[in-house]
Formats: C-alpha cells, structure tokens, sequence
C-alpha cells in the first residue's frame, strides 16, 4: 500500500468537488479555518459553478480532480462533499502521475467511490470530515484536530464505549469500506473491495431499513462479509422505515447478516454523517479488539 507523505505547515491543501454542488460560502469558510491553522488552501475551478445537482459539469468535475491529482503545488485534498457524481466520473481518473508522487485525500459519503478506486490502486486515503466540519471547528472540533494530527504523522488509536450488539474478538487487517449504499453500488464494478482479510467499515444516511436489510444480505450473498477481519458499524442516521413496519433494528438487521461468522464486530462508531466524524486510514492496518469493557481501533 502506498501511503502518501506527512504534511508540514505551509503545506498547500487543495479543495476540490467531485460530487455535488456546495455553497462557495462553507468553502471559503472553511479555507479561512484552515489558513488560520496554518495551511494555505488552493481551489478547483468549478467550485463555485454548480451544474443542476453537481458542482460542475461531469467534463468539469473530472478536470478539476485530475488537475488536483497531479498538481505538484499540492501537497493534500479535501473534499468539498459528497452527495452523488463522483460514480459518473471515476472510470477516467488517472492514477498514473499521483501513485508516483501520492498525497492524502479526504472525504466521505459519496467520495467512497474514490477511495475505493485508490485502494484499487495501492493508495491510502481518509475517510473523514469535509468543509462543512470546519464551520464549527472553533466550538471543539475534536474530529478535524485528529485529522490533522494524523496528516502531520500521526497514527490514530481509538477506545469506544461497548454497545450491546457487540461481539468480541480481536482481527487485524487493513481499514476499508464507506458508505454502505455506495460500496453496494460499486459491485461488481471495478471498484468493488476485495474484502478478504480487511476491517470493513459501514455507515449510511437516510436508506430505508429493508433496504438497508437487502444490501446487507447482497453482501452477504456475495461472500463479502465471510473472511473479514472484522466489522465496524459507523453511524447511520436518519433512517426510514415503511408504514408497515420492517421490524427489526438497525443493529438487528447487520449483526443478524454477520452471525454466522466469528470475527469482531461493533457498533456506534463515532464516523459517519454526523457532527463529529472520526478519521480513519483506509488502506492502513490496525488492530480492532471488542472486549465488554471497550471497543478499541489503533493503527
């Protein structure tokens, strides 16, 4: 796995929007928290261009992403959001120049579709806060001080509080996965995870909860969730339900979907679409142990 170099102070981060459109005032917010930490900020072309739902033009949203890629004055990318597009554009991304010179990427949601091309590719990425974080960064913003302490050189290490549904054990194995939704999408693609001996992570946003039981079992189905090394269940919030109630918990329906097996699993970590959102490398082994007293994830 390629793992992209620490950033230093005066380092260039680079602001791009793959997905949907975003108001230009949290970007520029945003890039005011960020030089305020010490960063300069550089921005995509189209930020500021939106095209119906997408923040450019899919011609418009690949340029902006290829040109952040290769440009060398770049030493990091952030994500603006997520929302949908990335999926239209990532069969003409080009790797080839950033796996020479790779740096870090950053996002979530529907940016899980480029984070499953680059570990595709040998790279590692993060999954983690986009711009909108930034706003309340100066009320706490626990999420993005981790996140730049992981950008500097340091590896996270992560102790929650054990949840009901739990199952203990101890796997170690790279960190992989996003959103469930999209990584369900990318099936048999060739973006789809090998995920045989990794620690898939899951969360998801506003999904019906028969939905939610049908991808499980897609997953299942397929042998993706088989060999794991074990399961991390982020956050997922908003969830619907039908009139006709489906009748099982989030929490039911995923462990019902993995009990068969016998790695850890657990559940409520603290990443996802939620307010704060926890960092994690993907594509960089840690080691993941559920115990009853705690959960635990340090890399």
């Amino acid at each position: 796995m390629i793992i992209p170099p620490s950033i230093k102070k005066g380092d260039t981060i680079g602001i791009v929007a793959p997905a949907g459109k975003i108001d230009f005032n949290i970007v520029e917010q945003a890039c005011s928290r960020i030089e305020k930490m010490g960063y300069k900020t550089k921005l995509a072309k189209h930020l500021d261009k939106p095209f119906f739902n997408f923040s450019g033009t899919d011609a418009e949203r690949l340029n902006d992403l290829q040109l952040m890629l290769d440009d060398e004055s770049v030493q990091c990318i952030l994500c603006t959001r997520g929302g949908y597009g990335s999926v239209r554009i990532i069969d003409r991304v080009d790797f080839t120049k950033f796996m020479k010179k790779p740096k870090w990427l950053i996002g979530f949601s529907d940016i899980t579709v480029i984070h499953s091309a680059m570990h595709n590719h040998n790279l590692a990425s993060i999954h983690g806060p986009m711009c909108k974080s930034f706003l309340n960064y100066t009320d706490g913003g626990v999420d993005i001080d981790i996140l730049f302490s992981v950008l500097e050189g340091e590896m996270p290490a992560y102790m929650i509080n054990p949840n009901r549904f739990n199952r203990n054990g101890i796997g170690k194995g790279e960190v992989i996965g996003g959103n469930l939704s999209i990584l369900y999408s990318l099936k048999n693609t060739p973006f789809d995870l090998d995920t045989k001996g990794k620690i898939l992570f899951i969360e998801d946003l506003s999904e019906y909860l028969y939905h939610l039981d049908r991808i499980m079992h897609n997953l299942k189905l397929s042998g993706a969730l088989k060999n794991l090394a074990g399961l991390v269940v982020g956050q997922f919030t908003e969830m619907v339900d039908n009139e006709n109630p489906f009748g099982q918990s989030i929490e039911e329906i995923i462990y019902n979907a993995v009990a068969a097996y016998d790695y850890p699993v657990a559940f409520n970590f603290p990443a996802g679409h939620i307010e704060t959102n926890y960092p994690l490398i993907f594509g960089v082994e840690a080691e993941f142990t559920v115990t009853d007293e705690e959960t635990s994830l340090i890399y």
